[in-house]
């Protein structure tokens, strides 16, 4: 009896560990799945998931804005007067029609159309 108790703890432990790795809500960019959008849903289900290998191992500044457009498709918002577009990351809507969180991919561009900022924004209600 002394044995199984000893033994049952790191095998308890071991798959603990395991259990919590795969539970990593981070996934490699992939352009198909950042389009993916099933009915009903206002976001993509991919995007937050993607956004810190997009933001850490792609080279998004200094890209045109027509190449930005190729890598993420049609930006969800744009606003001619700052210079600037973005992406819906997550927009949390709780049981209101009015959003209560968002998250979004913001891009400022220059004269000559090229990506010189970019911004993850978060807003609370």
């Amino acid at each position: 009896m002394k044995y199984q108790k000893y033994i049952f703890k790191p095998i308890f432990f071991a798959l603990l560990i395991s259990f919590f790795s795969s539970c990593n809500n981070e996934i490699k960019f992939d352009k198909v799945k950042w389009d993916e959008q099933p009915d009903l849903v206002f976001t993509p289900p991919y995007r937050k998931k993607m956004l810190k290998d997009l933001t850490t191992n792609h080279k998004l500044v200094g890209l045109k804005y027509l190449e930005i457009i190729s890598l993420l498709g049609a930006p969800n918002f744009q606003d001619s007067a700052t210079a600037s577009f973005g992406y819906d990351i997550i927009i949390n809507y709780g049981s209101d029609v009015d959003p209560i969180y968002t998250k979004t991919l913001n891009f400022t561009i220059s004269k000559d159309s090229v990506i010189i900022s970019f911004k993850v924004n978060e807003w609370k209600k």
